[in-house]
C-alpha cells in the first residue's frame, strides 16, 4: 500500500520514525493524513519490538489543524510515548513550509503470533509513478483494492479508517476536525472472498456550529470491522 500511494520511510530508530507522502488534492487530503498518521505512529512502536513481535492498531485519533493551501509533500514524524502490552504513540504531520497540518495519537496492541513470525509472502510491489490517491483505493460498496494491503496481508489501518471518515464528512457537511477510529477486526485486501465494504452513518448532533456523528464500517452483510466517531465545529 505504501508503494502505491508514495508513502516513503525517511528515517527510523527505536521509538521514532519519519516518513513523507504526497498531499494529493484537497478532496484526498484527509485520506492521506489517516494513512501517514497510522504509518509513522505505528513505526514508532514497531522500531522497539523484539523478534517475532508485531503490532495491530486498536485506536487512532486524528486532529486536523489546517487544510487550506496544503499541497506538495506531507511530512510525518512519530514517536513512542509509552509501551507495555500496548504501545502509545504520537504523530505530527507538517507541510513543506513546516506548518502543522495534523496531530494523531495511536494505541497499538503488541502481538506475538504466526503472522509476526512469518516473512512477507511475496515481492513488494513496484512504486507507483505517479502515486495513486489513498482515497481511490477503497470505495463504499466495493471490495478492497489489492494495493491497500500491508505487511500482515490486511488493509492498512489508516487506509481502512479513511473510508468511514469520508462518510463522516458527508454527514457533518465537511471533514471532521477531530475523529477517532476504533479497529475491531482486520479486513483482507482483494475481492477474493466476494465481500464488500459498507458504511452506516449516524448523526449524533446536528447543531448550527457543532456537529457530531458516528460511522460504522462493515465488511460483508453484518461483519463490523471499524467505527469512526468525530466532530466538526464551524465558529
Amino acid at each position: 500500500m505504501h508503494a502505491a500511494v508514495g508513502a516513503r520511510l525517511r528515517a527510523i530508530e527505536p521509538g521514532r520514525a519519519e516518513a513523507t507522502m504526497p498531499a494529493a488534492d484537497p478532496d484526498g487530503l484527509d485520506a492521506a493524513l489517516w494513512v501517514l498518521a497510522d504509518f509513522v505512529s505505528g513505526l514508532a512502536v514497531t522500531g522497539t519490538l523484539g523478534s517475532g513481535e508485531r503490532i495491530t492498531t486498536l485506536r487512532l485519533t486524528l486532529h486536523v489543524i489546517a487544510r487550506d493551501g496544503v499541497t506538495g509533500t506531507l511530512h510525518g514524524t512519530g514517536w513512542l510515548d509509552e509501551k507495555s502490552e500496548v504501545g502509545l504513540s504520537t504523530a505530527v504531520i507538517t507541510d513543506d513550509d513546516g506548518r502543522t497540518v495534523a496531530r494523531a495519537v495511536g494505541r497499538n496492541a503488541i502481538l506475538a503470533d504466526e503472522v509476526a513470525a512469518s516473512t512477507w509472502p511475496g515481492h513488494a510491489p513496484a512504486w507507483s509513478d505517479p502515486p495513486r490517491r489513498a482515497a481511490d483505493l477503497l470505495a463504499d460498496g466495493a471490495a478492497p483494492d489489492p494495493a491497500s494491503v500491508n505487511h500482515a496481508g490486511v488493509v492498512q489501518g489508516g487506509m481502512l479508517a479513511s473510508l468511514p471518515a469520508r462518510a463522516l464528512a458527508d454527514l457533518l457537511g465537511g471533514p471532521a476536525d477531530e475523529a477517532t477510529a476504533t479497529f475491531l477486526r482486520a479486513v483482507p485486501a482483494g475481492p477474493s472472498d466476494g465481500r464488500t465494504l459498507h458504511t452506516a452513518p449516524e448523526l449524533e448532533h446536528g447543531g448550527r456550529r457543532l456537529r457530531s456523528g458516528r460511522v460504522v464500517l462493515r465488511h460483508g452483510d453484518d461483519r463490523t470491522v471499524l467505527t469512526v466517531t468525530g466532530l466538526r465545529y464551524a465558529p
